[in-house]
Formats: C-alpha cells, sequence, structure tokens
C-alpha cells in the first residue's frame, strides 16, 4: 500500500516538472510571447512612431539641428517605454500606473520635436495651397474674415476654449480610468495616439506654417483680451512650434475625445460637443489654422479611432491567445508526462 502511494506521488510530480522539459516546450518562444504581450496598443503605436521618426533623422540628419540628441532621447524613450511595460505587468504600483498615462505626456515633446525636423525633407512650406483651398472654398480668407467678428468676450471665450484642448483627453481618460472602465480607456489613448501620430508624419511630409505667419500682412484687428488670451499668449510665445499645423492636431485630439465620450459615456459626449466644435473654430479664429487643417484633424480623428479600436482589439485576442497556447502546450506535455511516467511502472 506503501508502495502504490510513492508511485502515485511521483506521478504527480512528473505532471509538474515535464512539461518545462518537453522538447516540444520552447523557452524561447515564450519568451518572445513574454515580451510581445507586455505591449499594449499604445506602446506598439509609439514605438512603430518612435522607428520612424528615428530612421527619419538619421537619413536626413543632415538637414535637423541637434538630431545625435534627438537620436539618444529617442533611444531612451524606447527603453522607458519596454521597461512600463515590463512594469504593468508586474502591477507595480507608481510605474504600472505612468504606464498607461505616459503617452499624454510624451505627445508634448513629439510635437515640441516637430519644430526641429519639420524640413528634414522638404526645405520650404507649402501653405500656398491650403491658401487657395481656403480662398476657393469660402471666397475670403477666413481667418481674415473672422477678424470682423473679434470683441472682448469673444476673443476671451475663444482662446479659452482652445486652451481646454489640452485637458479634453485626460479629464475623459481620467473619468474612464475611475470609473473602472480600464479597456475603453486603452482605446482612447491608442486612438489618440495613432491620430497624433499620423499628424507628426503629415508635418514632415507637407510642411505647413499657419495663417499666423503667412496672412498677418492682411490681419488688421489685433484679438485682445483678458487672462485667458495673455495666458495662451504666453503659452504660444515660448511654445509656439513654428511648423506642424496640418493636420490640425488641436483638432485632431479633441475629435478623438468626442467619438470616445459618444462611445463610451452619451452623457460626457453631450457636454463635450459644444466644446469641440468652440475648438473647431477657435483654431481658425485665433489664426493657427486653415479650415482646411480643420477638415484634416476631424479626418485624422476618425482614422485613429478606427486604428485605435482595431488594435485594441487584436492587442486582447493576441494576449489570450498566447495564455490559450501556453496551457494547451503545458496541458499536452503533462499528458506526455504522464503516458511515460505509466509506461515505466508497467
Amino acid at each position: 500500500m506503501e508502495r502504490l502511494r510513492e508511485r502515485e506521488a511521483e506521478r504527480k510530480s512528473s505532471a509538474v516538472v515535464l512539461p518545462t522539459l518537453c522538447p516540444s516546450f520552447s523557452p524561447s518562444l515564450c519568451l518572445r510571447d513574454s515580451v510581445a504581450a507586455r505591449l499594449n496598443a499604445a506602446d506598439r503605436l509609439t514605438l512603430a512612431y518612435l522607428v520612424f521618426s528615428t530612421t527619419l533623422i538619421i537619413v536626413c540628419r543632415r538637414n535637423i539641428p541637434q538630431w545625435a540628441t534627438l537620436i539618444a532621447i529617442h533611444l531612451v524613450l524606447i527603453v522607458m517605454i519596454v521597461s512600463l511595460a515590463y512594469a504593468r505587468k508586474r502591477s507595480v504600483p507608481v510605474l504600472g500606473l505612468l504606464s498607461h498615462w505616459y503617452p499624454t505626456l510624451i505627445f508634448l515633446f513629439f510635437f515640441e520635436e516637430i519644430g526641429l525636423t519639420v524640413h528634414a525633407i522638404f526645405p520650404g512650406w507649402f501653405d500656398e495651397y491650403l491658401i487657395n483651398a481656403d480662398y476657393a472654398a469660402f471666397g475670403v480668407h477666413p481667418t481674415v474674415w473672422l477678424e470682423g467678428f473679434s470683441n472682448y468676450w469673444l476673443n476671451e471665450y475663444m482662446q479659452l476654449a482652445y486652451t481646454s484642448y489640452f485637458l479634453l483627453t485626460i479629464g475623459l481618460g481620467a473619468y474612464l480610468w475611475i470609473g473602472g472602465r480600464r479597456e475603453d480607456f486603452a482605446v482612447l489613448i491608442a486612438s489618440t495616439c495613432a491620430a497624433y501620430y499620423l499628424c507628426y508624419v503629415i508635418f514632415v511630409l507637407f510642411p505647413i506654417e499657419s495663417p499666423h505667419h503667412t496672412l498677418r500682412h492682411l490681419q488688421r484687428v489685433d484679438l485682445s483680451g483678458g487672462p485667458f488670451t495673455a495666458f495662451i499668449n504666453l503659452i504660444e510665445k515660448h511654445g509656439r512650434v513654428h511648423g506642424g499645423a496640418f493636420p490640425s492636431a488641436h483638432v485632431a485630439g479633441s475629435v478623438v475625445a468626442l467619438i470616445s465620450a459618444w462611445r463610451f459615456t452619451r452623457r460626457a459626449g453631450y457636454w463635450l460637443t459644444p466644446l469641440v466644435l468652440s475648438v473647431c473654430v477657435a483654431t481658425v479664429y485665433g489664426r493657427y489654422h486653415y479650415v482646411m487643417d480643420v477638415f484634416a484633424g476631424i479626418l485624422m480623428a476618425v482614422i485613429g479611432c478606427r486604428m485605435g479600436q482595431k488594435l485594441c482589439s487584436l492587442n486582447q485576442r493576441r494576449e489570450r491567445g498566447s495564455v490559450n497556447a501556453l496551457i494547451d502546450q503545458s496541458a499536452l506535455c503533462a499528458a506526455r508526462g504522464t503516458d511515460s511516467s505509466e509506461r515505466i511502472e508497467s
């Protein structure tokens, strides 16, 4: 009887140990799957953009000031993203939280970087095409025409709306996060990444200055106002990027937030609709963008939302598939180990 108990214990031990020794069980495959599984959709999109922009900087380094510094920063960002993904999988408290939110911070760097890379390929500006398109569509220069409605309170509201863009993604993201809707939050961030990175690529392929530079000689009215006007003027004075106007990243990010709000929480959608419409008008009223920039920004938002949803769904299926594959492989090896033990006993 004692002998039977010993054999039973040996067989159970084999069922646990043999999967790791089974010839069909590939540790290298598991390692690759483990590394890939750490990355979410936003990670993959950000790494893809970093690969694109780093390659651009290396190839066109003669046209890019401080190119070596930018490459070094990009390498640090790549390591950071992979490390944060690892922390997320390990549920490291602070770093795990940061791993979900870091794209909202890294957008600022990427946008400011455009000021250095905007002429990587083309040395000039293509504003004339958008100026002509606006004039053909409306019969006037929209930024010049809108100055006829300028007054203190309208200027303040327009600048407030333009400034609110910075809080839309963070505000909606916080609402979803606090509500425990992590999958919806992931789609919002991935969609925003996709929309912004598409904008950043086009900034380099189609450099645009904005009406602030090209139509200044036609403007006759200063957009004077109160504290909000002064605040946005301060930001523009010290943080304005020369280039990066088409498509409008302000509009793209705002419309992504609006589409996500209507998709995930309709109540927020009702509140955000007038605000996002105001952002679209404010970009032209404030002379930051052509109307064509706004249309292109809306298009980038729609494409970004589609991409974000698809990539998050693929990522979830990939994660489930990896887990199921490892479980099936372990079960197969366990069964082989059990059969082998029984043959040894017989």
